[in-house]
């Protein structure tokens, strides 16, 4: 089952093994928290990062890139988290952007189709990797 969702949008999921896809126009840093019932994220045990990749049940990617994969293992993250968010930034160095409207949007083609995805608003895929 694949999915392709924008800004805020939830689906359904089928299986607890997901694999997470951000496409950027421009190398971004991904990172992801975990938070509760609440929206609280509890410390810096529940965030994921470059520096720390790894949580129970979650990891994210070690370096800036325009493409990424964040893997989550719903079985394995704290029992006390409800929500993993997705978090991009922009990398700060010489030639970098220094805001998000000066990356141009991906033109990729959405699973299963052949036409170009609208530039208007890059969208994360969420693809449930198949039960081990």
């Amino acid at each position: 089952m694949t999915a392709e969702l924008v800004r805020g949008q939830n689906h359904p999921l089928t299986q607890t093994r997901l694999e997470i896809r951000v496409s950027a126009g421009a190398p971004v840093v991904a990172g992801a928290t975990l938070s509760d019932d609440e929206g609280r994220v509890h410390g810096r045990d529940w965030v994921a990062h470059p520096g720390a990749p790894a949580l129970p049940g979650l990891e994210v990617p070690r370096q800036a890139a325009a493409d990424h994969r964040l893997a989550v293992d719903l079985d394995a993250v704290p029992e006390a988290a409800h929500r993993v968010s997705v978090l991009l930034a922009l990398p700060t160095g010489p030639g970098d952007p220094d805001r998000f409207g000066a990356v141009a949007a991906p033109l990729s083609p959405s699973p299963g189709s052949t036409a170009p995805r609208s530039p208007a608003t890059p969208s994360p895929t969420s693809t449930p990797s198949p039960p081990s």
